[in-house]
């Protein structure tokens, strides 16, 4: 509403309107029959009597040309109810009053059309704002979806070269070809192994991977992935360093769990320094939780990167994965299978003697 209301005593004549119209360059003008509101007297009214009587207009008195009865809104309609009651009535002004019936202002069908056009302006530039962060998420999502297929193809690519080098060997030395034969068995493990995490992002993501679990032993669970990284721990002369828990009752889904670990220990290996040590570390929690520690004493991760380490196709900073196996799906991996259990998972870094890099989980004592 505007604020800026000028009235006239309904004694007044159109003389007086006339006058008051012109030095406040205004178009209406309310009436006042003592402190109460009796009703509006535009321009158009004293032009039009001015018409009717050219000689005699100018000392009609204003109660004979106002508009009557005169309707009139109070401070708390919303904009809405305004207009439901301008079209109602047929009218293009209302005087506001308070709670107390004193004139607190007036609106005019202009001054809605003023503040329409003012939040159609707000609305226009918040849905232009939204539909170019929108654009731009679907541009990334595109972006990553194309590299994560040429990742994709390319690691799937390598593996079988690997394998086809493997059989021509084989043939080329068919008494040594039982040689070969774990080199391709591992190349259809990472191929599979590439597969399955996958489709098991997806679906840990969407919920609709069932969580079946169940009390093992920590051993049972630690051992078999220990045995497995084991030899690519040696290769490089990594020790592996197992500390805390042994013969512990995990409450989880083992299947999950043991790729969780084999995913950290994979990393850990990975780029931990040659001779070093990589550390695996489970401990009971002080609220009957389970926090298992995976620790190495490679190159650090800067801080502002450790939040975003488990965000799809991320790997140690902005950039898409440059190798599957690394800081990408494997972590997002991770964290979707902790959490469907309800649990936590962390990077911590540097981790000891202010190097290296830690990754960090606890399973709740009872899964939702």
């Amino acid at each position: 509403m505007s604020s800026r209301v000028e009235c006239v005593p309904v004694t007044a004549t159109l003389r007086e309107v006339a006058r008051a119209l012109a030095e406040h360059a205004i178009s209406c003008l309310v009436v006042l029959d003592g402190d109460a509101p009796a009703g509006i007297v535009t321009e158009r009214d004293v032009v039009r009597h001015a018409a009717r009587d050219p000689e005699g207009w100018a000392s009609t008195p204003v109660r004979d040309v106002m508009s009557h009865p005169l309707h009139v809104t109070d401070t708390s309609a919303s904009v809405a109810d305004v207009i439901a009651a301008l079209a109602e009535h047929r009218v293009r002004r209302l005087p506001v009053l308070t709670g107390q019936g004193r004139l607190a202002g007036i609106v005019t069908q202009t001054d809605l059309v003023r503040a329409t056009h003012h939040h159609l302006q707000s609305y226009a530039a918040e849905l232009e704002r939204l539909i170019g962060e929108r654009t731009a998420d679907l541009r990334e999502s595109e972006r990553r979806r194309d590299d994560l297929v040429d990742l994709t193809v390319h690691d799937i690519k390598n593996t079988i070269c690997v394998v086809e080098s493997a059989l021509d060997m084989m043939g080329l030395d068919p008494v040594g070809a039982a040689s070969y034969v774990p080199l391709i068995r591992r190349a259809a493990q990472r191929i599979g192994h590439l597969v399955c995490t996958l489709l098991d992002v997806n679906r840990l993501d969407s919920g609709a991977m069932p969580l079946r679990v169940q009390d093992v032993p920590w051993a049972s669970l630690c051992e078999p992935v220990l045995a497995e990284t084991g030899l690519m721990a040696q290769a490089k002369s990594i020790a592996l360093n197992r500390t805390g828990e042994s013969h512990t009752i995990v409450r989880c889904d083992p299947a999950l769990i043991e790729r969780v670990l084999l995913n950290l220990l994979d990393n850990a290996i990975g780029v931990a320094p040659d001779g070093s040590t990589v550390d695996v570390h489970a401990e009971r929690t002080p609220d009957g939780g389970f926090l298992v520690r995976v620790g190495n004493r490679g190159r650090t991760i800067a801080p502002d990167l450790l939040p975003k380490l488990f965000r799809k196709y991320a790997q140690g900073g902005e950039s898409v994965v440059k190798r599957f196996g690394g800081w990408g799906l494997g972590l997002t991996f991770c964290r979707l299978a902790v959490e469907r259990h309800g649990g936590t998972i962390r990077a911590i870094s540097p981790y000891v003697d202010g190097e290296g890099a830690a990754f960090e989980f606890v399973l709740p004592a009872e899964q939702k």
